[in-house]
């Protein structure tokens, strides 16, 4: 049980570490500080919805016994809903930008 909680408090300490860095990659992206910005973040974000999808399938296994819920779980259900509705959002939003700029671009030339 001890090692058990220890290893909760280890991920939630990385996941929120996680988190910091990608809104600090975000932010940096946003205002063009960095050109590596955006890879760097978007390598980040691939590798934190990976951890957060397996997560939430380990987790909420309808199989397992006995569940209880922790601040851990709070945490990454909760990003887990954030990075779907980004995703949603800011795919549409992607693909609406690049049709309107292909768009005038095949109007101007």
């Amino acid at each position: 049980m001890f090692e058990n909680h220890q290893f909760i408090i280890f991920q939630e300490k990385t996941f929120d570490f996680v988190i910091t860095i990608s809104f600090i990659l975000l932010f940096v992206t946003l205002f063009g500080f960095s050109q590596k910005a955006p890879e760097y973040l978007s390598t980040l974000d691939y590798y934190l919805k990976i951890y957060i999808c397996l997560f939430l399938i380990w987790r909420f296994n309808p199989f397992r016994s006995k569940f209880q819920f922790t601040s851990l779980d709070a945490k990454i259900s909760f990003n887990a809903g954030l990075f779907i509705l980004a995703s949603t959002t800011l795919n549409q939003y992607v693909k609406f930008i690049e049709t309107d700029i292909v768009t005038k671009l095949k109007e101007t030339f």
